[in-house]
């Protein structure tokens, strides 16, 4: 290995590579996720693991009809995430901002 960074060069419109957590940041949650289905296979067999997972399942599955989006609440409440505040509780959706800077969508909409 030169130690060149392998992602040279950047693409139009980048402005640095991006950082090697990153790929470790965006699965954070799944990676939490089997961090403790694989301590409660030791702790308690693999019982509780499959049930944890069947549930889990279970609550991606559930929905509402068709054209109105679902909340997901039943799987928001069993990750535990449903006392979490985000962006896209309060907006409705991720955040304008995050995929593109300000200047290109002020250029767009003139």
């Amino acid at each position: 290995s030169s130690g060149i960074n392998a992602e040279w060069p950047l693409r139009p419109g980048e402005i640095t590579t991006k950082h090697p957590l990153e790929q470790s940041e965006l699965f954070y949650e799944l990676n939490q996720h089997r961090i403790k289905l694989g301590m409660s296979n030791s702790i308690s067999g693999s019982a509780l693991p499959m049930t944890i997972q069947a549930e889990r399942a279970s609550a991606a599955r559930i929905g509402r009809l068709p054209g109105v989006a679902s909340s997901y609440l039943h799987l928001e409440v069993f990750a535990g995430m449903d006392e979490d505040l985000a962006i896209e509780d309060l907006f409705d959706g991720p955040s304008p901002w995050e995929d593109s800077p300000q200047h290109s969508r002020c250029n767009a909409t003139a």
